[in-house]
């Protein structure tokens, strides 16, 4: 039997996102505050069975090492405008039933106690609906210019930052409240047991925090957690603490490999690797014939300018291609910031010039483009071939009208084929995606964390 996968739509709440093809004649980018029209797209995900939405976070926007904003961002909505996505879940929640909603926050600009007190709300008001994930930075130079930092944090110091940062999390949703604390018995005139709440106490070298964790257990306890570090220390990072990763691979070989490179790291730090739930990047455009399906793959992908493309990845990077000499190669180029990304550039018979004429078909993950039997036997092969547990789908030119071919004419066929389910999964997020229940299971490390009846 074929191994069944979840879907989630990626999105940022901005006019444009990974084609930054705003401007292509099917796109809506006056839609992007619309609150309307993100319900609208909720509510189709979830009827036609996709399992969450996932909202990626541009918290400031691409910028040179000196902290000045690149004018091709700016001129061409690369990653801006862009609104912070924690704000409109409730208000995809209450238009749906059983879709789930991540989150994406940086440890490196949030801060542990606030930053799980917003997760634990959301969790509370979409009935354990929420995941959480986790970044260390989506924009090193937005930190230091926007949030008041000292200079951008090296990228290890910055995991080592974020270790801390979900320890604490974890202690604060694990190790506080036991269940049923919360009695609220008005004859006694008690609203909590105080023998079943307990004090977090936490030193570390970046964090420090005394006190009770003031919100009672939501329904997963600990959101549900993504990760998406693809450099050897953000896998590590993952393989500890990921319960869904996200990866960014575009053959079946290098999936195949990173898919195994994970669940290995997962063993060695103690978890089954088949704990860790990995979904890939999915980008697909459908049409009647595979010629028309090419056509419209080529023009989605020339509608951005080279510039713009290249101001996407400085703001992922960290590198300005515009600032290098077309002919010479990024192999001797060094980042704090997007280490992984920039290391797929380095090769040293690719020249800057031609990286950045590649930058529209490679950004991204997997492009299946074809008829929508085409399209189904790929993604099988996808599956079947690198052992990935699902897909993050690249929505386009965006916009709820970019999904629709594929809810309608291809998931269909997918489930057909035996890897969609017959009915859509239902639960928490945690138990749609991991297929356990909605609280960490005993493997994780946050389970050592737990008060005694916190299970």
């Amino acid at each position: 039997m074929p191994k069944q996968i979840v879907l989630g739509a990626f999105e940022i709440m901005a006019p444009t996102f990974l084609t930054n093809a705003w401007s292509h004649p099917d796109a809506h980018p006056e839609r992007f505050t619309d609150l309307a029209s993100w319900q609208q797209l909720a509510r189709e995900l979830e009827d036609g069975g996709f399992d969450f939405l996932f909202f990626a976070e541009a918290l400031g926007y691409p910028m040179d090492d000196n902290g000045v904003a690149s004018p091709t961002a700016i001129r061409e909505g690369v990653q801006f405008p862009v609104m912070e996505p924690l704000s409109i879940v409730t208000g995809l929640a209450a238009v749906t039933d059983r879709l789930g909603y991540v989150v994406t926050t940086s440890t490196t600009a949030e801060r542990p106690f606030t930053n799980a007190r917003r997760f634990s709300t959301v969790d509370h008001l979409t009935n354990g609906r929420i995941g959480w994930n986790i970044v260390t930075s989506d924009n090193a130079q937005a930190t230091m210019k926007l949030l008041g930092g000292n200079g951008v944090i090296p990228h290890d110091e910055r995991y080592a930052r974020a270790d801390e940062f979900v320890d604490l999390s974890m202690k604060l949703w694990e190790g506080s409240w036991e269940d049923g604390a919360l009695v609220m018995d008005k004859a006694t005139r008690t609203m909590v047991d105080q023998d079943r709440l307990h004090e977090v106490h936490y030193q570390g070298e970046y964090f420090a925090l005394d006190g009770y964790y003031p919100i009672p257990p939501s329904p997963q306890r600990t959101p549900t957690l993504f990760q998406a570090g693809a450099s050897p220390r953000g896998r590590n990072f993952a393989a500890r603490i990921a319960e869904c990763i996200f990866i960014q691979e575009r053959t079946i070989e290098a999936g195949a490999a990173l898919v195994a490179d994970l669940r290995e790291r997962a063993r060695l730090a103690g978890r089954d690797g088949g704990d860790v739930n990995i979904v890939n990047n999915l980008s697909v455009i459908v049409a009647d014939t595979a010629e028309e399906a090419q056509e419209k793959r080529r023009a989605l992908t020339t509608t951005p300018t080279r510039e713009a493309m290249a101001a996407l990845f400085l703001g992922w990077s960290g590198v300005d291609l515009l600032q290098f000499d077309p002919a010479i190669s990024l192999a001797e180029v060094k980042t704090e910031v997007g280490q992984s990304l920039l290391k797929q550039y380095q090769d040293p018979n690719l020249t800057v010039g031609e990286v950045m004429d590649h930058l529209r078909d490679t950004m991204g993950g997997y492009k299946v483009t074809g008829t929508p039997e085409q399209v189904a036997d790929e993604i099988v092969e996808i599956v079947e071939g690198t052992d990935v547990d699902g897909f993050l789908f690249d929505h386009g030119a965006g916009g709820v009208e970019a999904y629709r071919p594929f809810l309608h004419e291809v998931m269909p066929l997918l489930r057909e084929r035996g890897i969609l389910p017959e009915e859509p999964r239902r639960g928490t997020l945690r138990e749609m995606l991991t297929g356990g229940g909605s609280r960490l299971p005993d493997s994780h490390p946050g389970a050592t964390f737990r008060v005694p009846s916190a299970t």
